[in-house]
């Protein structure tokens, strides 16, 4: 598709929905509480006092209007995906936003979502084909259905999750807004650039509202609506614009929401806890929780999302970063949160009796000192776990060449950039499952699941990047597979030898 839109254009659309959005979002507070749209706190709440909900109601709206009209003037023709995205998309925005005035089962909001699903597939697409790397372009036929519908789903309830903390998804749906505008535009997807630039915009009034303290909350009508339009714009673009839109683009962009929200609802499972049922489990919750005040912990999210952004523009628009770098730099965000707040809940009474002061008040809490405790308690069990880690992939190369000759010594040094990748993922995905921070007395049944299941998981990680993120060199599955089998019984094996 020939390049309709610049930088200009899309500058227009973003202040005209910030001037519109602003000062509409402060009507709303006012006239939020005479027809009972009020968030009244209860034990799971994070905030104090009435508060007006469904806000996210004036950009849901509006945005796409300012995007319409934009579009109009550019003689921009939407397709019939475009259509289907925004019509399902306020379809579920208008069922979310009774759901904020007078709460529905979740059935029926759930039946909700998948009508919308629905009709973006029917009308629009779903996604078939991935690029794979060195694998070339994999067909997933009709399974590409229910791939669609899980990724709709995800994200559509992955925002909602996270829409627990004043800015917090304002903010991280600023951030992706403006990083998707540019690439669109770099890629002639033109309308999706212009929804981008107006809904930045949008979100850039709203949040001036909702940053901590916040006045006003977007509700499941913003934060729904939110997940399903980005989970669409994927579906919709990627045909269109190659990899560079690709779903890898979204996982990278979006990693820290899709990390917390998906290794919550895991663990949750592992623990037999009730999925559907509301909770305060998840890592920006738990800051909250021991004092960090919402200022910071946005801050903190705001950041990392920051950072995961501008690596995915570079990466999808400017030059291929090395496959390591883009696990390490998606990664190390999580693994860090991961491990801060582990350290200030075991270490809150220390901290405030050192500090003089309550935990809420200390700048971090101290961001260096987890991972130097976390390194001198359990620095040799780390390094360890990394040398089995070398040892089974290499088994694994071993077995999948059959024999040592010049093809296999230079397939395994071409990619060991990736190797640096494999052993990153396993040892943050065994310190997400606690193996490096939980006191480990024995090696029993639970010790075992764990190692299980963070080296099946660190399996199917590996697997997502070489579909998702196109590696230049890539690494069989196969190798991936033994790889992560041989890992899981390394580990289980020094902690067998270890306890024994």
């Amino acid at each position: 598709m020939p390049k309709v839109i610049d930088v200009n254009i899309l500058a227009i659309c973003f202040v005209s929905a910030f001037l519109l959005i602003w000062p509409a979002t402060w009507l709303f507070r006012q006239l939020a509480p005479r027809i009972g749209l009020i968030d009244v706190p209860n034990v799971r709440s994070s905030h104090i006092g009435s508060i007006p909900v469904a806000g996210g109601a004036i950009f849901v709206v509006l945005s796409p209007l300012v995007a319409l009209v934009v579009g109009q003037q550019m003689d921009i023709v939407l397709g019939r995906g475009d259509w289907a995205l925004l019509i399902a998309g306020w379809f579920i925005a208008a069922v979310s936003f009774i759901d904020d005035y007078r709460p529905i089962p979740a059935r029926v909001r759930l039946v909700a979502q998948i009508w919308a699903a629905l009709g973006l597939i029917i009308y629009g697409r779903y996604l078939r084909y991935f690029g794979a790397g060195g694998f070339g372009v994999i067909d997933v036929g009709w399974f590409g259905i229910l791939i669609t519908f899980v990724w709709i789903l995800g994200m559509s309830n992955a925002f909602n999750f996270m829409d627990g903390m004043d800015g917090l998804v304002a903010g991280q749906s600023l951030i992706a807004a403006l990083s998707v505008a540019w690439l669109s535009m770099n890629v002639g997807l033109d309308w999706i650039a212009l929804l981008s630039a107006a809904l930045g915009g949008g979100l850039l009034g709203f949040l001036l509202h909702n940053l901590p303290p916040a006045r006003v909350f977007m509700g499941d009508v913003g934060s729904i609506w939110l997940g399903f339009i980005f989970a669409g714009m994927a579906v919709i673009g990627a045909p269109r614009s190659g990899e560079r839109l690709s779903l890898g683009f979204w996982v990278l962009l979006l990693g820290i929401f899709l990390l917390d929200s998906g290794l919550t609802l895991g663990r949750r499972i592992l623990q037999g806890e009730p999925v559907l049922e509301a909770h305060r489990t998840h890592y920006y919750q738990r800051l909250l929780r021991v004092g960090w005040g919402h200022r910071r912990v946005t801050t903190l999210y705001l950041v990392m999302a920051a950072v995961l952004a501008l690596v995915a523009v570079i990466h999808f628009d400017f030059w291929r970063l090395p496959f390591s770098a883009l696990v390490i730099v998606g990664l190390m965000s999580f693994a860090g949160t991961y491990a801060l707040v582990h350290y200030v809940e075991s270490y809150k009474i220390e901290l405030e009796f050192e500090r003089g002061s309550p935990l809420g008040k200390v700048a971090a809490g101290g961001l260096l000192k987890p991972f130097r405790n976390l390194l001198l308690h359990s620095g040799r069990i780390l390094l360890s776990d990394g040398f089995v880690v070398l040892i089974a992939y290499s088994i694994a190369f071993g077995l999948r060449f059959a024999q040592w000759d010049s093809s296999y010594h230079q397939f395994f040094v071409g990619i060991r950039d990736g190797i640096i990748a494999i052993v990153f993922v396993h040892l943050t995905l065994n310190l997400v499952v606690g193996v490096y921070i939980e006191k480990m007395y024995r090696l029993d049944g639970s010790s075992v699941m764990k190692l299980f299941f963070s080296s099946a998981v660190s399996g199917m990680t590996l697997i997502l990047g070489e579909i998702l993120l196109g590696p230049v060199h890539a690494i069989p599955i196969s190798v991936l597979l033994f790889g992560a089998t041989f890992s899981f019984i390394g580990f289980a094996g020094i902690r067998y030898v270890r306890f024994r």
